[in-house]
Formats: structure tokens, sequence, C-alpha cells
């Protein structure tokens, strides 16, 4: 990457109000770094608290989905995380500010515009994007009030899993993420040529608003 290349990249995460990114293999320990560094950063950041918590929140279990659905990586890739014995997964994650439109109020409905923006990525196994798609389009159709309901009902399922081996928390981790988000999740899974060469998987993207 040329300096010039590098001035470009610091000026779109500037754009795109980035406050942290990190894009590698997931692990526990990266995962509390990460975590810890968000927490820096969100200390002097504006916003309220309860935003900030849920992000925080969202954070964690975005990260967590990486670790533990992400699609492992070959043998040859694994490295040392693999010898040690630690879960084996790659993706990415950014966190970053909304800033307010010029003029906008201090409070009042400010208040229930997204602060902040989150997103993840990873590679997921073929055969199971149809049931991620249909778990992630199940809960972008619910109303906040039928979101709560569903998490109340799920934190109180607990057979989910013996029938569900793809997505341990039969959503729990969905439904916990859009109960905090001001807005429903977006996602975008690349299947095709923009998945590039990482068959046989497909490249899962998701994003929430705070």
């Amino acid at each position: 990457m040329s300096p010039s290349e590098f001035a470009h990249l610091r000026a779109q995460a500037e754009h795109n109000g980035l406050l942290l990114y990190y894009a590698g293999t997931f692990n526990p320990n990266v995962i509390q770094a990460a975590a810890d560094t968000l927490k820096c950063r969100l200390a002097s950041e504006d916003g309220s608290s309860s935003a900030k918590r849920k992000l925080f929140s969202t954070f964690i279990e975005m990260a967590q989905n990486v670790l533990h659905y992400a699609a492992p990586l070959p043998a040859s890739d694994a490295g040392a995380s693999q010898a040690l014995g630690e879960p084996v997964a790659q993706g990415a994650i950014g966190v970053g500010r909304i800033d307010a439109p010029a003029g906008a109020p201090d409070a009042g409905a400010d208040q229930a515009q997204a602060r902040f923006w989150i997103a993840c990525s990873n590679a997921v196994r073929r055969e199971h994007v149809p049931r991620l798609a249909a778990k992630l389009d199940a809960v972008r159709a619910m109303s906040h009030p039928e979101i709560k309901a569903a998490y109340k009902a799920q934190l109180h399922n607990t057979d989910h899993g013996a029938s569900d081996d793809i997505s341990r928390g039969a959503g729990l981790g969905w439904l916990t993420i859009a109960r905090d988000a001001s807005a429903p999740l977006q996602y975008h899974i690349a299947t095709g040529e923009d998945a590039a060469d990482t068959a046989p998987h497909a490249v899962f993207h998701v994003k929430a608003l705070i």
C-alpha cells in the first residue's frame, strides 16, 4: 500500500466515523482486547450511556458469532491458534459513529436516531446460507414488540440445542442484536463470483444501527 493509498484509506475511515476495525483470526483473547479498545474509544464519544451499552453488547454478540459460526479455516491456514487448541475463525468487524446532520436538535427526537453503526463479516458454508437468511428475514420482519416477545420466549427455550446444530441459541443472538438496534438489521450474503476465492463458502455481512 502506497502512502497515498493509505491517506485515502484514512480519509474513508474518517468519513464513515470509524472508531474501531479489526480483520483476522478471532479467538477469546482477540475479542477481549478489541472490546477493551472499544470501551476506551466510546468513553470519549458523544451519545447516551444506553446507546453505548447497547453498542458494546452488540459488538460482543457479533464477535461471538464470528468466533462460533464462521466456517473454519483450512488446517494449513490455522497456524498457532489451532496448535493452542483455541477456536479458529476468521472475519472482520467494524464500529463507527453516525454524525448528526447540521442543525439537528441536541435532544428530543434526536435521541431516537441511530448514533452508531456496527458491521461484521465472515465466511459461512454455502449449505447453511438458506437457513441463515431465513432466520434473519424472520427477525427483520418483526416489530420491536415482537422482537422483545420472541427474545423472552427463546430465553426459556431449552430444546433448541437438539434441533439446531447450525445456529446455537435458535436465533437468540440475532434477537438480542435486533432488540438493541434502532432499525431492521441489514445483511448481504455473497455466494457467486463476488464471493471471491472462498468456495465452498459464501461471505456473510451484517450491519446494525444503534
